[in-house]
């Protein structure tokens, strides 16, 4: 479908006709939901089995906490004894690193 954009800035607003959204489940089955407007032409969206998948680890993902609570124990547990060795120069390179990419 090509749409015309010859009327970009203008007050004029463009509907499309009739919109299709359609899922395919890790099945091969698909379910279909469509919305009939006045004026002519079609939409379509399909997810595919990989963006079902992708959104099934998103939600997985928003589930867990983003912080990692075993090494923040580790780290704590490490400067209380004294453990916890500072590397001066992996440091400086890091922040070498950074500022780096901060110039680009």
């Amino acid at each position: 479908m090509a749409n015309d954009i010859s009327g970009i800035g203008s007050s004029r607003t463009q509907q499309s006709g009739n919109r299709t959204a359609q899922r395919v489940d890790d099945d091969n089955k698909s379910s279909s939901i469509s919305s009939n407007n006045t004026t002519s032409g079609s939409d379509k969206v399909s997810l595919t089995k990989t963006a079902a998948r992708l959104k099934d680890i998103e939600r997985s993902l928003s589930d867990q906490s983003p912080v990692d609570s075993n090494r923040v124990n580790d780290m704590k547990s490490a400067l209380a004894n004294g453990n916890y060795n500072v590397d001066a120069d992996k440091i400086a390179d890091k922040m070498m690193t950074f500022e780096a990419a901060l110039d680009k």
